[in-house]
């Protein structure tokens, strides 16, 4: 990890290195100017949403898109890409896509699909009573070391 003092010095690292970054696969040209654009800007120069839209790229494409210019990464287990979970059946023999109610409500959060989630999650948030920690929704972020770990150890290797 580096900490520049400024932006200029940034600027004058990242133009002595090889030109690398999210590139072309992401409809943006790999170049330094585009090493050194936020995420906003990757996001409104890249074409990516309109590909998505017109069906051109996978939902999983798009997805890593958003993952990547966020600047997560499968080589950091705390900034690991992160996917939506969507899937609301799981006791059916078979899963009929076509019918909504087999999908999540992605308009909420993890925490509000229920009424007695939401309920819960929004007392404990009003009651709480401790000065020295703020209030919260959640006690966990949805990313971490042991929730990725977890699901690693899991999920059928890439070699496989």
């Amino acid at each position: 990890m580096f900490a520049f003092p400024d932006q200029e010095t940034v600027r004058n690292v990242v133009y002595q290195l090889p030109r690398v970054g999210v590139g072309v696969k992401y409809g943006l040209p790999q170049s330094r100017k585009t090493s050194l654009m936020t995420p906003r800007q990757l996001f409104k120069h890249s074409d990516m949403c309109l590909k998505w839209q017109k069906r051109e790229i996978s939902n999983f494409d798009y997805l890593m898109f958003l993952n990547t210019v966020a600047g997560r990464t499968f080589n950091d287990l705390n900034q690991y890409p992160v996917f939506p979970w969507i899937l609301t059946n799981y006791s059916s023999e078979t899963l009929d896509l076509n019918v909504a109610a087999n999908f999540r409500d992605l308009s909420k959060p993890i925490g509000a699909l229920s009424e007695s989630r939401r309920k819960f999650f929004q007392e404990r948030y009003t009651s709480w009573e401790d000065e020295t920690i703020p209030a919260f929704h959640y006690g966990t972020h949805y990313s971490t070391q042991a929730f990725t770990l977890n699901w690693l150890m899991r999920v059928v290797s890439y070699g496989y």
